[in-house]
């Protein structure tokens, strides 16, 4: 039936929820309520399945879809264990990168290249390059500004200093991985602090390359991508801790 204002509620195409999905959300909610305390190591796949009244395959599903979102942790020979109570940013989680590239590889090739860039910026930098990082580094300032901005103006200052290098090729080099560098960046963000530190770097690094500190700008530029390095060692370090400590 519609009405002048439209179609009624019963006239809307009704979506079937998949069984996995709703098994997902019970099994959500268990861990949110503290029914299932961080530390848990959960039933196998059959009683779990049998306590949520559904089939395995739906059970396993429900399993990987809380896995992704954070709250499960697999440990291999162990079982699968409530490692948050909380959803996170698993993205962080997940390593790999188009191109067939991870994370460690781009951050291998950024610590040698950001590097580079910011020896020969520093030496090099013109008023136009000096005016246009300055202009990212104000847009990247406010505490308000989204991620999904921060990121675009991230990619932005790392590319002016491959330019003001005045060395085309390197220039070429740092755009041959800006996909996977974007892609990183998304994964990233949500550590907490993360922004605020690389925007702190990225005023340090300019700094530097301002006053025609060229070793102190290639040395900032290699903190700088080192400091993510620790800080996903320092998560694996959480959670592989949370693991060993489970019962």
């Amino acid at each position: 039936m519609e009405t002048a204002e439209g179609p009624t509620r019963s006239d809307l195409p009704r979506t079937r929820r998949k069984v996995s999905d709703v098994a997902a959300e019970q099994l959500e909610l268990k861990i949110r309520s503290g029914e299932y305390p961080v530390g848990t190591k959960l039933a196998a796949e059959p009683a779990l399945a049998k306590i949520f009244g559904v089939g395995r395959s739906s059970m396993r599903e429900a399993v990987r879809t809380l896995s992704a979102a954070g709250y499960l942790r697999s440990a291999h020979g162990s079982g699968v264990f409530v490692v948050s109570d909380r959803p996170v940013n698993t993205a962080v989680n997940d390593r790999t990168l188009s191109g067939g590239y991870t994370m460690t590889d781009l951050l291998e090739a950024r610590e040698s290249i950001e590097a580079r860039c910011a020896e020969l910026a520093a030496a090099r930098m013109s008023d136009h390059h000096r005016e246009v990082i300055q202009s990212i580094l104000a847009a990247a300032a406010p505490r308000e500004v989204s991620q999904q901005v921060f990121v675009t103006l991230d990619a932005q200052f790392h590319r002016q200093i491959a330019e003001a290098s005045s060395n085309p090729l390197l220039l070429d080099i740092w755009d041959s991985i800006a996909p996977q560098f974007t892609q990183y960046s998304f994964k990233v963000i949500d550590i907490p602090g993360r922004q605020r530190r690389a925007h702190l770097d990225h005023c340090d690094i300019a700094e530097a390359v301002f006053a025609g500190d060229s070793e102190r700008a290639a040395r900032l530029a290699r903190e700088h991508v080192d400091a993510v390095r620790q800080e996903l060692r320092a998560l694996d370090a959480a959670v592989a801790v949370q693991l060993k400590g489970a019962p």
